[in-house]
Order: C-alpha cells, then structure tokens, then sequence
C-alpha cells in the first residue's frame, strides 16, 4: 500500500508501517540548550516536511519502550555533551558507544541511559528495527536561559538540511558536522 494511503492506528497518530521514520524530540524545555530535541521537531512539524512523524517526548526513559516499535526508523533527537564543540551534529545508529568513548557517561544531558532502556526492550523481547540518534552538541543546561548561539545555529542547520539528514538515517549512516554551514 503506498504511504499516503496507509490506515493509521485510531488510537495513535504515529504509523506502524515498515518503510515510515518517526522523528523524536527529547529534552527538558526549560533548561536552554537541552531544549534542542523539542525544538528541532517542533520547526520540522510547522515546515510541514513529507515522510517523517514527529513527537515532543519529555518522559522518563521507560516511556521510550513505546516509540521504539511506531516505524521502520526512529530518530532520537536530543542534547548530548562529548567534548566536541557546541552545536556539532553527531548521527549515529543505537546502541553505539561513539559519544562513550568521548568521555560522555550518558548519551544525554538529562541523564537518560539509552543503553540500558535498549538493554530492556531487547530483553523484553521488543521489537526494534532502527534507532538513530541525532544529538547536538549542547553548551549550556541553565534553567531558564535562552538556548546558546552555537545550538541556535545547529537547529537552523538541521531544519535546512534534514532531507540529507532523514536520508542518512534511514540508511543507518553516521557522520559528525562541526559547524555545518
């Protein structure tokens, strides 16, 4: 059946079909930079881009365990902090140790361990196809503050670019951006 005139869930309005990417926004959106995951869907949702699914998440890791079977693909985007400068793009498939290595002891700046939430749907038996995560390099996580130039501009930068990126993720690539203009 062609996407466009798939059934959807009346209970949900994420498809469930094997060929959809379904894009994830994580973050705390009152702690600046962590905003970033939130934001980034919030832009891509109003600029009405084809082929993709979007939800703002700001649960607990658990939560996560319902999105992870909604599409073929599922995008992760979110804050994280590694040592590279702020507003790097980091694409990347999950589980990955790539942000470990960097010093990083979790993915994300609000202490998710997607680790080990992956670690529990594997054992639960769930489902997963693929799992991508988009992070951005964060600079600041002080509440109340603005987001910082450095993430402004890697948002601008993924709102232009996500056909590269969506494409990207879809094939399961990774690649790091500094300062992609």
């Amino acid at each position: 059946m062609a996407p466009e005139n798939r059934e959807r869930s009346p209970d949900s309005p994420i498809t469930r079909s094997t060929d959809s990417l379904l894009v994830v926004g994580c973050g705390n959106p009152l702690a600046s930079d962590d905003s970033v995951g939130l934001e980034v869907v919030r832009r891509l949702r109003a600029g009405g881009v084809d082929g993709a699914e979007f939800v703002e998440f700001t649960g607990s890791d658990l939560d996560l365990l319902e999105l992870f079977d909604k599409a073929q693909v599922v995008l992760l985007v979110d804050a994280v902090h590694s040592g590279a400068p702020p507003g790097t793009l980091h694409l990347l498939p999950l589980p990955s140790t790539a942000l470990m290595t960097r010093g990083a002891s979790r993915v994300s700046s609000h202490g998710w361990n997607l680790d080990a939430v992956l670690r529990l749907a594997y054992s639960l038996g769930r489902k997963i196809r693929r799992l991508m995560l988009l992070g951005i390099e964060l600079q600041s996580v002080t509440p109340g503050d603005s987001r910082t130039p450095a993430v402004e501009a890697a948002i601008e930068s993924v709102i232009t670019r996500f056909p590269q990126i969506k494409a990207a993720a879809l094939e399961g690539d990774s690649v790091s951006y500094t300062n992609w203009k």
